[in-house]
């Protein structure tokens, strides 16, 4: 039998040490690539306007510490979209990381029976989380910044097109010489609202929307 020392001694090597995660409400971007303006946009309807049959979540993305959380508080309206338990949804373990919102992330898995991230709605174009934030009033936080944003996307500061992008995405759509916005323009409310922007680089990417 052991002794209360060595019970205590075992008991601490046992025990994880606990991730620690910084306040990050906005992630903070430096530099923002010109490209943002200029490349044409996803219209007014966005993904779910598009006929690409969601060819972007094949690769599953990275979920913010933020949208994490709130996954974990709503599993059980997810989990009957997805036919699965969202613990067995992920390819990685939480990691420590200010560049996304909530300090942290952790990577989604892919499906192998039809090629989608594990969050996609079974059998139906969407995700599960964009559906759940549309039809139940869910906070948009769920949903995380990548797919929020996308294909506009990030690293380590800098704000830039998400290259190459498929030739079946929305953007690369004709649009038969009618003016169409830019990335920046559709996706301008989401940017703004997921990143700590800074006034001179915005102000150029503002000056080339007007001078289009």
């Amino acid at each position: 039998m052991a002794t209360k020392t060595t019970a205590t001694k075992t008991k601490k090597k046992t025990v994880t040490k606990a991730l620690k995660f910084k306040d990050v409400k906005k992630i903070k971007i430096k530099t923002i690539d010109p490209d943002i303006a200029t490349q044409k946009g996803l219209f007014n309807e966005g993904c779910y306007g598009s006929g690409c049959n969601d060819i972007c979540c094949e690769y599953g993305c990275d979920v913010d510490y933020a949208s994490y959380k709130l996954i974990l508080k709503h599993k059980k309206l997810i989990e009957p979209l997805i036919k699965a338990k969202v613990e067995d949804c992920f390819s990685t373990e939480l990691k420590v990381d200010d560049d996304y919102i909530g300090g942290g992330f952790r990577e989604t898995a892919v499906r192998d029976s039809d090629e989608r991230c594990a969050f996609h709605l079974r059998k139906k174009k969407g995700c599960s989380l964009f559906y759940l934030w549309m039809t139940k009033g869910l906070t948009k936080r769920l949903i995380p910044t990548i797919c929020r944003t996308y294909p506009i996307t990030w690293h380590r500061g800098h704000l830039f097109v998400d290259r190459p992008l498929r030739s079946i995405c929305k953007c690369l759509e004709s649009s038969g010489g009618k003016k169409v916005p830019s990335l920046y323009e559709t996706q301008k409310k989401e940017v703004k609202a997921l990143f700590d922007l800074p006034k001179n680089e915005l102000s150029k990417i503002e000056q080339i929307v007007k001078d289009k």
